[in-house]
């Protein structure tokens, strides 16, 4: 049964405007924001779990939700103040987050082939892009290591465009995480211009293999430049060209570690 709301200043209205807007609320509640049909749809399918469902007063019914969920019906002004897209559809939903720890998820890195790993990522959309491109390209999980923001922020929910949801999420700080790919048996490729740098194309792609990346901004901290990694570079042609996006990086060296992984079968 659902639970009509009219009123901004409602206390539900009050604490969903402030779970979409700050990420320490949302921390402290464990949750992630989610709208549109589309992803909510997704994050329903990948078993994540629904706390609350909004939606527009008259909006058709959504498939899926379960019985443990509240369902708020609310009027045009309450959903203008809750919707975070400029081009808005008519639901929105509240879903616990999964745990990020490796502590309770060691299993799925334990048997990932590759993940990606990125340092400091501050800009949602390329977090969203690196997400897109590491679950197409097989990857396990992506780890990442001191983020600069909320990897469960509406921005990169909206720019992962459903793969927040089925791919594994994992964060901790760089020497955590530095552990963790010791403790799973990855092998480490920084990417870190130096003169000792070695193609993508001349390196011997481990079967289990981690990509790190830093941000595009200051690069990666001398933690990870100390510890032994290899340390690979993709070559570039032309003069006005000296590097990528961090996203499009993260894709090029996905797919060239999966394709030699699959040579090596």
């Amino acid at each position: 049964m659902s639970r009509y709301i009219s009123s901004l200043s409602n206390p539900k209205v009050k604490e969903i405007v402030q779970l979409v807007s700050k990420s320490k609320a949302r921390k402290v509640f464990g949750v992630c924001v989610v709208e549109g049909r589309r992803e909510v749809a997704r994050a329903l399918a990948c078993k994540w779990e629904m706390k609350e469902l909004w939606t527009l007063e008259q909006a058709s019914p959504v498939e899926g939700v379960p019985e443990s969920a509240e369902h708020f019906e609310v009027s045009a002004k309450v959903y203008e103040k809750i919707a975070y897209r400029n081009a808005t559809e008519d639901v929105v939903a509240v879903f616990y987050r999964p745990d990020s720890s490796f502590a309770s998820r060691s299993k799925i890195l334990d048997a990932a082939y590759r993940v990606v790993v990125v340092e400091g990522i501050e800009k949602p959309g390329n977090l969203g892009a690196i997400m897109r491109t590491a679950l197409a390209a097989g990857a396990g999980a992506i780890v990442l290591a001191d983020p600069a923001l909320d990897p469960f922020g509406p921005n990169v929910v909206r720019n992962a465009t459903g793969a927040l949801f089925e791919l594994p999420i994992f964060m901790g700080s760089s020497d955590q995480v530095q552990q963790w790919l010791n403790d799973s048996g990855f092998t480490g490729y920084i990417t870190h211009m130096h003169e000792d740098a070695v193609s993508m194309y001349a390196v011997n792609w481990a079967p289990k293999s981690a990509i790190i990346l830093g941000e595009e901004s200051g690069g990666l901290s001398s933690s990870w430049l100390e510890n032994g990694y290899e340390n690979i570079i993709i070559p570039m042609e032309g003069n006005a060209v000296d590097s990528l996006n961090v996203s499009v990086a993260a894709a090029v060296l996905l797919y060239q570690c999966a394709g030699s992984q699959m040579k090596q079968e």
